[in-house]
């Protein structure tokens, strides 16, 4: 048993699905960290996206889960490999949530402006 716990934001808003009578809401949470290369103080980016469902009833956090959402998730994980758009092999992770706890909300354009407009000069 593979136990994974993660920090990301939401790619899209999160999605109820029912299949063959199965109800659970499935995301997609980025994970970027950022290296700075000590020799040349160059920054690289590097994102991993793993697929989340979630089983149990959380129709209470449902409509806070939102594109650019900031979560913390903890379940159990599976690796999985799918042939992609590109007809090459490709691993990913799929997430099977236990835990979501919300982490902060992307700021709206508005909310943003709002607080540029605030700082003094």
């Amino acid at each position: 048993m593979l136990k994974l716990e993660i920090i990301g934001n939401l790619g899209a808003d999160a999605e109820k699905k029912i299949v063959n009578g199965y109800s659970f809401v499935a995301m997609n949470i980025a994970h970027t960290e950022r290296v700075t290369d000590k020799a040349s103080g160059e920054i690289t980016e590097a994102t991993t996206w793993v697929s989340t469902t979630i089983g149990w009833n959380c129709d209470a956090i449902l409509p806070y889960l939102k594109k650019g959402t900031k979560v913390f998730v903890r379940g159990f994980a599976r690796l999985k490999v799918y042939t992609g758009h590109d007809g090459q092999k490709h691993a990913g992770i799929n997430l099977s949530a236990l835990e979501v706890e919300l982490c902060g909300l992307k700021p709206s354009p508005d909310e943003t402006k709002d607080k540029q407009e605030d700082k003094p000069f």
